[in-house]
Formats: C-alpha cells, sequence, structure tokens
C-alpha cells in the first residue's frame, strides 16, 4: 500500500508531499495567466481536438525537476464533456520498474485558439501555458512547447521513434529558440524483437477499423469476434477498443495457453504500431488457432477515426 508522506508547513496544517510538488511544479511553470498574444513560440493553425486525445510516449523533454531520471512516460489526454481535457501522466521513478508514478492535471483550451493553446491546471486556480507548436497530419508526433522555451516536450504515438525523425524534431525545437543541449530522451520499455519474431509465418486478413466496429455494434447481424490488446497494461488502461481483452505480447509469445480461448476462436489482434501484435500473431498461428485477424491501423488508426475508446481510472 502506498503510504502518505507528509511534511509540516509553519503556519498551517501538515500536507502531503504529493501536494507540495505539485505546488512548486504550478509555480515553476506558471506565470500570470494564458495570454495567447503573449506565445512567442510557434503555434500549429489547428488541433482536431478528438484526434489528438489518447495516449502520448514522451520521446524527450527538457524536464522539469518532477521529470528528471524518468522511464515509460506517457501523457493521456480524455475530452471531458464540459470541453476540459482530463490528463493522467504516468511514469516509473528512476528505472523501468521504479516506484510507479501518477499524476492528474487538467486541461482548459483557450477560447480563439482553434485548440492550439491550453492552460494546464495543476493547483486551483493558476494555468500553466501549454502550446501545441507541431502535429503531423496523422497525430503521431507533435511537440508541446511554452513561450519562456524552459520546457519542452517531444511525444509521439509509439514507445519509440527512428533517429532520423527524432532529429527533425529536435531541429524543429532548437528553430524555436530552445537550448537543446537540455534535451534529453525518456527511455521506454523495450520490447525484444527476434528474426523470427516480426511477421506471422501465414497470412493473416486485416479488418478495418470500420468493420470491426459495425460487428461489435448491438445486434449486428454477425457475432463479435475476440478482440486482444497485446500493449502493455497501463497501455490498455489509458485507453483501448471497448470490450477488448488485454494480454501483453510478451506474455502471450511466452504462453500462447495463457489467451485460454478456442482454437477456432475469431480473434482481432492489435497493438500500438503493428509489430506487437505480428508477434503474437506469429505465436498464436504455432500455437494452433485458425481464424486470426489484424486491426488495421491497430489503436492509433481506430482512435484517429473518432471511435469509442474504454478506459480505465487509474
Amino acid at each position: 500500500m502506498a503510504k502518505e508522506i507528509c511534511l509540516p508547513v509553519r503556519g498551517g496544517p501538515r500536507r502531503p508531499l504529493a501536494a507540495l510538488l505539485m505546488i512548486a511544479l504550478t509555480a515553476t511553470l506558471s506565470a500570470c495567466g494564458v495570454s495567447p498574444e503573449k506565445v512567442t513560440v510557434p503555434v500549429v493553425e489547428k488541433v482536431d481536438l478528438q484526434r489528438f486525445m489518447g495516449p502520448w510516449y514522451v520521446i524527450g523533454v527538457i524536464p522539469t525537476f518532477i521529470e528528471k531520471d524518468i522511464y515509460n512516460a506517457i501523457e493521456t489526454y480524455e475530452l471531458a464533456p464540459d470541453g476540459t481535457i482530463k490528463t493522467t501522466f504516468t511514469f516509473n521513478k528512476g528505472a523501468f520498474d521504479g516506484e510507479a508514478k501518477v499524476m492528474n492535471p487538467k486541461g482548459f483550451v483557450i477560447p480563439g485558439t482553434n485548440n492550439a493553446i491550453w492552460g494546464m491546471q495543476f493547483v486551483w486556480p493558476i494555468k500553466a501555458e501549454y502550446v501545441i507548436s507541431h502535429v503531423d497530419a496523422g497525430y503521431t508526433e507533435t511537440i508541446i512547447a511554452r513561450s519562456a522555451r524552459d520546457y519542452v516536450w517531444i511525444m509521439a504515438r509509439t514507445p519509440t521513434i527512428d533517429d532520423q525523425r527524432y532529429a527533425a524534431l529536435v531541429k524543429k525545437v532548437a528553430d524555436m529558440g530552445y537550448d537543446v543541449s537540455k534535451l534529453v530522451k525518456v527511455p521506454q520499455t523495450p520490447t525484444v524483437v527476434t528474426p523470427t519474431a516480426v511477421t506471422p509465418t501465414g497470412a493473416v486478413s486485416q479488418m478495418s477499423a470500420e468493420a470491426l466496429s459495425a460487428r461489435l455494434a448491438p445486434g449486428a447481424a454477425s457475432s463479435a469476434p475476440l478482440v486482444l490488446d497485446v500493449r502493455r497494461a497501463e497501455e490498455f488502461a489509458a485507453g483501448r477498443v471497448p470490450g477488448s481483452r488485454n494480454l501483453p505480447h510478451d506474455r502471450l509469445v511466452a504462453d500462447p495457453a495463457l489467451l485460454d480461448a478456442p482454437k477456432d476462436a475469431e480473434i482481432v489482434v492489435y497493438c500500438q504500431s503493428g509489430r506487437r501484435a505480428n508477434m503474437a500473431l506469429e505465436a498464436l498461428q504455432k500455437a494452433g488457432y485458425t481464424r486470426l485477424v489484424h486491426l488495421e491501423g491497430d489503436f492509433p488508426g481506430w482512435q484517429s477515426q473518432g471511435r469509442p475508446v474504454e478506459k480505465t481510472a487509474l
């Protein structure tokens, strides 16, 4: 059980250490509110909020003091009914298997900015400036910047990106006037790839997000398939195809019997980029499963079409 650490505050009650850290972080990030006319970093022309929602892996960062020496950092956004952005920031401290940490600031889209400038609130009522300075057409990579040019976040929909793409994003940050010598890469849990586990050994059909959505709809003409998410548990909790089941690919590859499903069951498999799904599909083929399907575009493809996403509160 997590232990709440309290520190005395002169002239007042004892406050949890986490609360004091949030106050310190807010003071570090905040100026006097968020004013679009005072923003001096690049701002994207328009952001499609629905497409921007979901999990983003932190690839590179000029870190706040809380973000130093972090691993597996994932920032997840969820659009609330009132138009605010529920934010969940998860990471491990000090190592891949270090203590798991969770922060839950709230985002506020600044009116008149085409959803590109937000205020991020850690402690009421102060909002820190949060500027979407870059997002690609596929909503697979983004740069979050600040006019103070003190902190910056390079994020992607996948845990890693190739060196050439990362270098291009770092150049964008440098062109904004940042000191990129302060930029550090965030380690993400590596996935072991073997030469025989990159693609399924036999042909596997693809199912579009549209087709899967129709199969999962109430009253569908044919029965719903078993939808299998082979990402890590924290990715699954942050957002998934509704009704899907989670079995991380490394566990599945090690022991396909863990799936505990009939060998003739129709199984639709997905991950974040397709690589882990292919490894899982190959393992299932070898185990004798005969009706395997790969979700076209994997989870980002499902999300990018604005289809419903199921989440688990942390």
